[in-house]
């Protein structure tokens, strides 16, 4: 399946930028060509042309600092400071090339899309695949690591050409790292691209993130259900959609649809799932276990929250009775990315 990994080169600016960079760069050298007032800065990138998380905002109101560019404000008339919104995907991206062409800005992408289909086999890469590796396989393979650069390395460049699979970074970092973010933090900037997700497709649609990435991969449940390899890409998916839209929630909704966005993880809040299950007479979840290990990879362990059975409204609005302190967890999530 391709992925939107695409970069991007100015004329004059700069190349190989991301959409974050690219939006940035043409940002800050229109302001500093015009010198605008905070009106007109505003005219000229209007917010929706970002979405709904605005474009540019003043530097002293910005309340979710993780969506702007905090690191480089930019100066305009007055020596008001701006700052810009790095919350660009594929969609909101071409809204802005549109916009900014008429601008006069000349821009060629300069990379295609990623494929996460399969790995590319080079010398880096030919110990291992990680796109043929469950969870439980790569956990294995991590026991045995001899050349912990030298893994890396190939760890980092099959990952860059299969992006679903960000989240094994959790998985690395968790197990090597002893819960340190360091490999899935220095190559966050591009996943963030990728797994940029809005509350809307979401919690307002009262669709389970199971579904959505299921959405997203263009697959249902009977395949990652029946099908090994889909499987995995799928897995390997939801734990790197699960970590982005923890993080970018955070700063738009309270614990209590936090909680609901986390407690809604069960095969029968797919589309087909309690049809697949009756039919093959399945046992346990495996839906349910595999959030909760990714939830402990990002850095929250549900066996941390276990208590008294309490009901807790899931995404749909029904609730469910539950031995997780979800609000608990929710709003810990709440307060490590604020």
């Amino acid at each position: 399946m391709a992925r939107d990994f695409t970069k991007y080169k100015v004329e004059g600016l700069g190349e190989n930028l991301n959409k974050r960079q690219l939006v940035l760069e043409i940002v800050k050298d229109w302001a500093s060509k015009n010198n605008p007032s905070f009106d007109e800065i505003q005219a000229a990138f209007p917010d929706e042309v970002q979405g709904s998380k605005g474009f540019i905002v003043k530097e002293s109101e910005v309340k979710d600092a993780k969506r702007f560019n905090m690191k480089e404000p930019l100066s305009i008339k007055n020596g008001m400071h701006v700052v810009v919104s790095n919350q660009w995907g594929s969609k909101n991206v071409d809204t802005f090339l549109n916009l900014v062409s008429g601008l006069g800005y000349k821009i060629e992408k300069v990379s295609k899309n990623v494929s996460t289909e399969k790995s590319t086999n080079d010398e880096s890469s030919i110990e291992f695949d990680i796109t043929k590796l469950s969870l439980r396989d790569f956990k294995k393979l991590l026991r045995d690591i001899k050349d912990k650069a030298s893994f890396e390395a190939s760890l980092l460049k099959q990952v860059s050409r299969n992006i679903d699979f960000w989240s094994y970074l959790l998985v690395y970092d968790h197990i090597i790292n002893e819960g340190s973010r360091i490999l899935s933090v220095d190559n966050m900037d591009e996943a963030q691209d990728v797994f940029l997700a809005e509350w809307w497709e979401l919690g307002d649609a009262e669709q389970s993130l199971a579904q959505f990435v299921m959405d997203k991969i263009d697959m249902n449940f009977d395949e990652v259900h029946l099908n090994k390899d889909q499987r995995i890409h799928y897995v390997a998916s939801f734990g790197s959609y699960l970590y982005f839209c923890m993080m970018n929630f955070s700063y738009e909704i309270d614990a209590e649809d936090m909680a609901a966005f986390l407690a809604s993880n069960n095969h029968s809040m797919t589309r087909d799932g309690k049809d697949v299950f009756d039919t093959h007479c399945c046992g346990d979840d495996w839906i349910i276990d595999m959030a909760d290990e990714w939830q402990r990879y990002c850095g929250f362990d549900p066996a941390d929250y276990e208590g008294d059975y309490v009901e807790v409204r899931v995404i749909n609005g029904d609730y469910i009775e539950t031995s997780i302190n979800y609000i608990s967890m929710a709003e810990d999530v709440i307060a490590q990315f604020e």
